[in-house]
């Protein structure tokens, strides 16, 4: 006979038994985790997925190690079924558990999400400006030998353009990854030597996969990124991210090349937002350096272009850009893009390059629901020493709705005035100082407290 709880705890068990015997590479563990145990009958083991896409990659990737870990778990041997059903995208696997089981409460889970890069990190100002052309040698590399959540995740099939080079073999479908362990162990490089690799890359060290909190809006571009990372240029090639201002893609992109870096310290990674890009190439064409330029675009391994949309109707740059894709598409490098829109609502380009941007995986980050924000908030807090109580925390993540940026902004825009004030953090403190941010200002109510907050300033 069915049994559901049965089958969510055999899966449970068997993912963390196998992430404590190390046979579970971080993507795999992120993709496993996207299943939803549905019932257990004898000798069938069936969960439910929310794309084909999900399903051919555990097929292809964890299958085989879950089955035998389920089976030696349940005592008898099983088959997996798995069942594809768009739905599910909508909800995570602990909140199907919830729905069905009023009585066990759903905790927020305090792991990985967090924003793009600060204003101050990488300046996107679209006006040109003068920015040298990197040397050679920057490109040289020192060693060369149950919680609820209610947005979704939005998932687009991978089709191969109609105008993609016919030399070009590479397979754009889900594909199992490449002989490597199943855990992929970091290179320990020496702190200083990393630290050097991290420059040369133009990468924030910061922004790491640990630092990112996970919730279902960004749950498939956080597990195809680290499949990215642990595999570049074999597995989903490009990887296109996009979503609105300050909902995670640039701390996504620096992820993935900090990670890269780790498992690989000889690949040469760069993250450069498209108007560097634009402006290392004027620079090429000015001081007639083009040939340069162009071999040190395409000789990278793994390219991160930030805020591919800034390059719209630049004829010139985006001829260029063209062929730097199809350069490090053609020799399996890595590409990964991120963008304000999906690629089809891109304005300004070509429909070869939209196809080939569309050819790789597309995946979206959406607005996070409550309780990623508070998650978010609270790993900000603990991140920066903050001393902020629940109440104010739970307040700014209710009304600071539009991004994570902004939401990020509130809070330290709180505690800096808490410092200045030489007062603790207090929500009446709060409410007085993000009354011209919050979603809705009218709905504030001027207090007793906000007025003796405001007069003790």
């Amino acid at each position: 006979m069915s049994d559901i709880y049965a089958a969510q705890n055999a899966w449970t068990a068997a993912t963390e038994l196998l992430i404590s015997e190390g046979k579970l590479s971080a993507s795999q563990i992120a993709f496993v985790r996207m299943a939803y145990p549905s019932s257990l009958s004898n000798t069938i083991f069936s969960i439910s997925v929310g794309s084909e896409f999900v399903k051919n990659w555990i097929i292809n990737n964890v299958q085989d190690a879950m089955v035998t870990q389920l089976s030696a778990i349940l005592g008898r041997e099983i088959e997996l079924h798995i069942s594809v059903d768009p739905s599910l995208t909508e909800q995570s696997p602990q909140q199907s558990l919830t729905q069905t089981s009023p009585e066990q409460p759903s905790p927020i889970i305090h792991t990985d999400f967090s924003t793009e890069a600060p204003h101050n990190f990488h300046d996107h100002d679209s006006s040109l400006r003068e920015v040298p052309l990197p040397s050679s040698s920057s490109f040289s590399h020192a060693h060369e030998s149950g919680h609820r959540y209610e947005s979704s995740t939005h998932i687009y099939a991978p089709h191969v353009p109609a105008d993609f080079q016919e030399n070009n073999t590479e397979t754009f479908a889900p594909q199992p990854l490449q002989e490597k362990p199943a855990h992929i162990q970091p290179v320990h490089e020496p702190p200083s030597t990393f630290h050097t690799l991290q420059d040369e890359a133009r990468l924030n060290p910061k922004y790491t996969f640990d630092s990112f909190v996970i919730g279902e809006s960004n749950r498939f571009a956080h597990a195809t990124a680290l499949a990215v990372a642990e595999s570049p240029g074999s597995t989903y090639n490009p990887l296109f991210l996009y979503s609105d201002s300050g909902m995670g893609k640039t701390h996504l992109l620096h992820a993935i090349g900090n990670y890269t870096l780790t498992l690989f310290p000889n690949k040469k990674v760069l993250y450069v937002s498209s108007e560097e890009f634009t402006n290392w190439f004027i620079n090429a064409l000015r001081d007639q350096k083009v040939h340069t330029f162009k071999d040190q675009f395409r000789t990278v391994d793994v390219l991160l272009i930030d805020d591919i949309q800034f390059i719209s109707h630049k004829d010139q740059t985006l001829d260029e850009f063209f062929h730097t894709f199809n350069s490090l598409s053609n020799a399996n490098k890595q590409i990964v893009i991120t963008s304000d829109v999906a690629p089809k609502l891109l304005t300004g380009f070509e429909e070869r390059m939209i196809s080939r941007f569309a050819s790789g995986i597309t995946a979206s980050i959406d607005l996070p629901n409550l309780e990623t924000r508070i998650a978010i908030l609270d790993k900000k807090a603990d991140a920066e020493r903050m001393k902020v109580p629940r109440e104010v925390i739970e307040y700014i993540g209710t009304h600071m709705t539009s991004n994570v940026r902004e939401m990020e902004g509130a809070l330290r825009r709180v505690t800096a005035y808490a410092d200045l004030a030489h007062q603790p953090v207090s929500l009446a403190m709060a409410e007085m100082v993000l009354k011209d941010m919050i979603s809705d200002p009218s709905a504030l109510k001027i207090t007793s407290s906000i007025i003796m907050a405001q007069t003790a300033a």
